[in-house]
């Protein structure tokens, strides 16, 4: 009995020595005997108070302690649960339930545990109810029975994934996702759907729902896509050509002469690689109202449509010698931009500059290789929206690596914002580096590069070397990491690449990523997936705010 008291031995053990002390203590004190007993009657109380606080208060320091933890870390799990999944509130409750019981098996025995989950805040936070209490021994003699184990049972302590985000910065990211040929089961596409579609479609989407918050006040969290093939496509067919007006400095139609192939063989490419159409014969004829084709390419200089082009590394808005090439690829804004060579001229004779690049005589204006539900989305806050687009993204075509990765740095360029819609506009470079009181930055700009397989287009071309058309990604990574975005890289499935092909796509990914922790080689359609769920966990910790 005396290990008991002193705090040695197992609870039940300590528990039934204490309670063998307040037996004998009582014993004494009911003997009114002689002059002792009143003495001790005087000094017994503040004696038993004292051995009481030290121990049952050690006692009700573990458990609480323990209790404690255990409750943090259950309301931590649901509204993680509730992050990743945000319409099962069940299942967020479940986890924080099974967590808590896991934790307090150990804590020793309690007289009543009403402790339990519950949602709040409109469901987008899981709180905790109830209290746990233990019995005391010596404090019995001073009239506390019972010690609860939670501090504050009427407040509870809650976790919200929406106001605990990130711990005080906004968000912005921009998605980079390969809907090319090679994500298709035939290699090829076009395809809507299929096993890799699907499963990017369903990764991308999850990537949403846990960083893009329902409530955006006080911080902020949006994302941007960049869904992309042997172009990146900024409007719909037969738009107005307002947003390629912006980009490229054309106007929405096109009149002029132009010579027509009259004679021809081969036909398209499709997928990764280019068709054999050649044509044989031509002629001249007047052309009115063509449309402009809604997609762009590499800003370049240079004719010679290989690696000693040059390809603009920044982030500067489109403008005079920064116009975007359209769809054709060929039109040189460094070298010769809009004031020189655009509008074509009229007359007699077929542009030399080749409208049919850029405009179309086809009912719809069409971009090849691009559905036509490809269309790039700025950083939005619409959660639905963002999904939606997702949903409707159709795989085909080859593999513009550069051309993506520099458009996913425009979508969160500060440079861009006359581009974009209000809703839409990136913030400040300086708010990267300027800190909260908490230590973390008022805003995070992050960049998510997804690609299955090998950069292989350029200016709108196919079959290009992906050495050249991969260094000029690297460059655009190397700038972009210069401005503090933060890069992410997800290679999918490279382990069906020919091992040279491999090694220069992981090569370039883990260059791009702010180091090699931002890399991940995901070789299946649940490692993708889980690359992806575990990219907007890190940047969205959740903390307790209460």
């Amino acid at each position: 009995m005396r290990l008991s008291v002193f705090g040695i031995g197992n609870s039940d053990q300590r528990l039934a020595g204490d309670q063998s002390v307040l037996k004998a203590c009582t014993r004494f004190r009911h003997n009114e005997s002689g002059a002792t007993a009143i003495i001790f009657a005087f000094s017994l109380i503040p004696i038993l108070a004292a051995l009481g606080t030290a121990i049952d208060g050690a006692r009700w320091y573990n458990a609480r302690q323990r209790t404690s933890a255990a409750v943090d870390s259950a309301v931590l799990a649901g509204a993680r649960a509730l992050q990743v999944d945000p319409d099962n509130t069940t299942a967020a409750l479940e986890a924080a339930q099974t967590l808590y019981l896991s934790n307090v098996g150990k804590r020793g025995a309690t007289i009543a545990d009403t402790i339990a989950f519950a949602m709040t805040d409109s469901n987008t936070a899981v709180g905790v109810t109830g209290n746990a209490l233990i019995n005391t021994t010596f404090l019995q003699v001073v009239g506390i029975s019972q010690l609860p184990l939670l501090p504050n049972a009427s407040a509870g302590a809650k976790a919200s994934f929406r106001r605990a985000i990130n711990q005080g910065s906004n968000i912005e990211m921009s998605l980079m996702l390969d809907f090319t040929g090679s994500m298709c089961a035939d290699g090829e596409g076009p395809c809507s759907s299929g096993a890799k579609v699907d499963g990017l479609k369903t990764a991308a989407k999850d990537l949403v729902n846990i960083v893009v918050q329902d409530n955006q006040s006080p911080y902020t969290s949006r994302v941007a896509l960049v869904p992309f093939a042997t172009r990146i496509r900024v409007e719909t067919d037969n738009g107005d050509g307002a947003l390629m007006k912006k980009l490229t400095n054309l106007e929405p139609t096109w009149t002029g002469y132009y010579r027509d192939c009259t004679t021809w063989s081969g036909g398209g490419g499709g997928g990764e690689t280019n068709g054999t159409w050649t044509c044989q014969q031509t002629q001249v004829n007047l052309k009115t109202n063509w449309r402009i084709l809604p997609c762009v390419t590499e800003r370049v200089y240079g004719n010679s449509w290989n690696e000693s082009d040059q390809v603009d590394y920044t982030d500067e808005a489109p403008g005079p010698d920064r116009w975007l090439n359209a769809h054709g690829g060929n039109r040189d804004p460094f070298f010769g931009d809009s004031s020189s060579n655009y509008p074509f001229p009229t007359g007699t004779g077929a542009s030399s500059a080749l409208p049919a690049n850029h405009w179309t005589y086809a009912p719809s204006a069409y971009c090849s290789d691009i559905d036509n539900a490809n269309v790039v989305t700025p950083l939005s806050a619409n959660k639905t929206l963002l999904k939606n687009q997702i949903d409707g993204y159709t795989a085909g075509g080859a593999t513009a690596g550069a051309l993506a990765t520099a458009w996913t740095w425009y979508m969160l360029s500060p440079k861009w914002s006359s581009v974009w819609p209000n809703s839409s506009l990136p913030g400040s470079y300086g708010d990267l580096t300027t800190l909260q009181s908490s230590g973390a930055p008022k805003l995070r700009k992050i960049a998510v590069i997804m690609t299955d397989g090998v950069f292989n287009s350029f200016r709108g071309g196919k079959d290009y070397s992906q050495s050249m058309v991969s260094n000029h990604a690297k460059n655009i990574c190397a700038a972009m990491k210069a401005q503090n975005i933060e890069i992410y890289t997800v290679g999918f499935a490279l382990d069906e690449l020919p091992s040279s092909q491999r090694a220069v796509a992981e090569d370039t990914l883990k260059f791009c990523g702010t180091d090699l922790s931002h890399f991940y080689s995901t070789l299946t359609i649940p490692e993708l997936q889980t690359a992806f769920r575990d990219i907007a966990v890190k940047v969205t910790p959740i903390r307790l705010t209460q």
